[in-house]
């Protein structure tokens, strides 16, 4: 009897340690599915626990676990989740804690009520007096991309040479010299890409940075059913514009307000002079604006950042120059503030750690390391005043009102007045009317299920948005494509 007393005593030990059980677990992923998709459009019609670990970057003396589950959600009601302006796939994401391919299911062109969405979650815990207290969903972290290159593309004897010349530079005496080292090898490296694609019959998309937004749905675009587009790892959207004005690249992806500096000659791209071949083939999803602080700061609005350090990114960066907009349209300038010139990972982790008092960024939602980082704290964000909205939108220059739905983050529980930006997929004069056709019809086939592909951002890509916050003109083969598109009947 004293066996079995304990063996029963050290099974509720270890039961304990290793998180909360599925009936907990169901309660707590139903209660954030109704916060982030109200109206009970959804339902839990299935969870099965997949196991725990400890959460390693647990704060210290915290005890903290990850708890992995598979879901199966079916929808009580048609749903379109690309609706660039409602809760949807950004809330079911957040919610779920999944991450790139963590959802199938998610249909472009609209889901029909009884529809069932698979769902790889995870959700965050914390133990307080023996019991496990939900958080909020775990997040994940990126899985490291290839480098956009491995092949032997020169010969022995450049190679060697290029070798030489880095190890020339001891990295502790000359980061200087690495950095511009890492520069030029990562440029030889993409427009070698770009020229080998043209090359083998195919054509290169410049894309983004490995992890980010732009390079994951230009993979779930075109890296399927053996497509001809190779997605090139860049810098961002400043650079793709680069990319595509010099002929290296006939396809790219950028914000809106971007493409309008370039069309223009304006902001960033002043000293290249009007770009007057760009090309909109169509708006993709929405990148609004966000304005972060911590959760204890006493920074309620926009006029708050006043003397303040703020993060607005990296110079010769697209965001950077939106922010600068964003603070100028609140009557706040440079001068006003600390500007910090930081990347997104650095900017967080300086708000993180209290170096900087706000952020600034332009990023599709949801977004990842945002999302990581409520996981370690609260963060609130700044609504954008009225007047700053309505002047922004009043451009012409790719900015639209937006709101930032609550549910797109965990422990948002309010919508966020803010402006966002179409991320633009763009061209020149390279291609012809029926390769631009043909682009339009793949890009927005009816059924595809871009988030089981990768790209959380492309559950957005619809007909019915295409043509929004289009700040250049488009195509009149991508115009003529997407008429037909909105004409033809829906498919069931």
């Amino acid at each position: 009897m004293r066996l079995l007393i304990s063996c029963f005593f050290l099974a509720l030990l270890t039961a304990c340690s290793q998180g909360p059980d599925t009936e907990a677990l169901r309660s707590n992923v139903s209660e954030r599915l109704e916060q982030a998709l109200p109206d009970n459009v959804i339902e839990l019609a299935g969870l099965t626990r997949m196991g725990s670990q400890a959460d390693t970057r647990a704060p210290a003396g915290e005890k903290r676990r990850i708890v992995y589950f598979d879901a199966q959600l079916k929808l009580t009601r048609d749903l379109d989740f690309g609706a660039w302006n409602a809760p949807g796939v950004a809330g079911l994401i957040s919610a779920l804690g999944a991450g790139p391919r963590g959802i199938e299911g998610i249909k472009s062109g609209g889901n029909a009520a009884g529809d069932t969405i698979q769902a790889h979650g995870t959700a965050l815990y914390r133990q307080e007096n023996g019991q496990w207290v939900p958080i909020v969903p775990a997040g994940y972290l990126p899985a490291v991309a290839p480098g956009i290159a491995t092949e032997n593309h020169g010969t022995n004897a450049t190679l060697l040479a290029l070798r030489r010349v880095v190890e020339a530079f001891p990295r502790d005496q000359s980061p200087e010299q690495h950095a511009a080292i890492q520069q030029e090898l990562s440029a030889a490296q993409t427009n070698i890409r770009a020229r080998l694609a043209r090359l083998s019959d195919g054509f290169a998309i410049a894309a983004g940075a490995e992890h980010g937004q732009y390079l994951r749905v230009a993979r779930a675009l075109f890296g399927q059913d053996g497509s001809r587009a190779v997605p090139l790892i860049t810098r961002g959207g400043d650079e793709n514009l680069r990319l595509l004005r010099s002929g290296k690249a006939p396809l790219a992806i950028a914000q809106g307000d971007a493409a309008f500096d370039a069309y223009a000659g304006t902001g960033d791209f002043q000293a290249q002079g009007p770009y007057a071949a760009l090309r909109s083939i169509a708006a993709l999803y929405p990148e609004p604006m966000h304005v972060l602080v911590r959760g204890d700061s006493a920074l309620q609005s926009m006029a708050d950042l006043k003397g303040k350090r703020v993060a607005i990114g990296v110079p010769g960066s697209a965001s950077r120059m939106t922010a600068i907009r964003v603070l100028q349209a609140h009557g706040i300038g440079l001068e006003d503030i600390t500007p910090l010139a930081l990347g997104i990972h650095e900017e967080l982790l300086a708000l993180e750690e209290g170096k900087a008092d706000a952020v600034l960024q332009v990023i599709g939602t949801p977004a990842d390391s945002i999302r990581e980082l409520v996981t370690a704290m609260p963060v609130r964000m700044l609504p954008l005043s009225q007047a700053a909205i309505d002047k922004l939108a009043q451009t012409g220059a790719g900015y639209f009102p937006y709101a930032i739905s609550r549910g797109t983050y965990p422990g948002q529980e309010e919508d966020v007045a803010t402006i966002a930006t179409a991320a633009l997929l763009l061209t020149d004069t390279a291609f012809s009317d029926a390769e631009i056709t043909s682009l339009v019809n793949r890009v927005f086939a009816t059924g595809r299920d871009y988030s089981a592909l990768g790209s959380a951002q492309g559950a957005h890509i619809s007909v019915r948005n295409s043509r929004h916050g289009l700040p250049i003109p488009m195509h009149p083969a991508a115009a003529k494509a997407l008429d037909a598109l909105a004409q033809a009947p829906a498919t069931p």
